[in-house]
């Protein structure tokens, strides 16, 4: 998973995502990667409509270029 989430963010490629709240919430998103650094992906989120920030310990799985 943490390749095709570097190569994500390398290459600026959508993904879809599932992601983890802190309250343990699952959610599926389909995100733009904008950075990524250290513990944090920042992203476009497509569900929520705006830039978010999302902890990489809270991502569950990435699948890349699909809606």
């Amino acid at each position: 998973m943490n390749r095709l989430l570097a190569r994500c963010v390398s290459e600026r490629s959508p993904f879809t995502m599932i992601y983890q709240s802190g309250a343990g919430q699952l959610t599926q998103r389909y995100v733009f990667p904008i950075s990524c650094d250290g513990d944090t992906l920042i992203a476009y989120c497509c569900l929520r409509k705006q830039i978010r920030m999302f902890k990489l310990s809270n991502i569950l799985s990435v699948a890349g270029k699909t809606a």
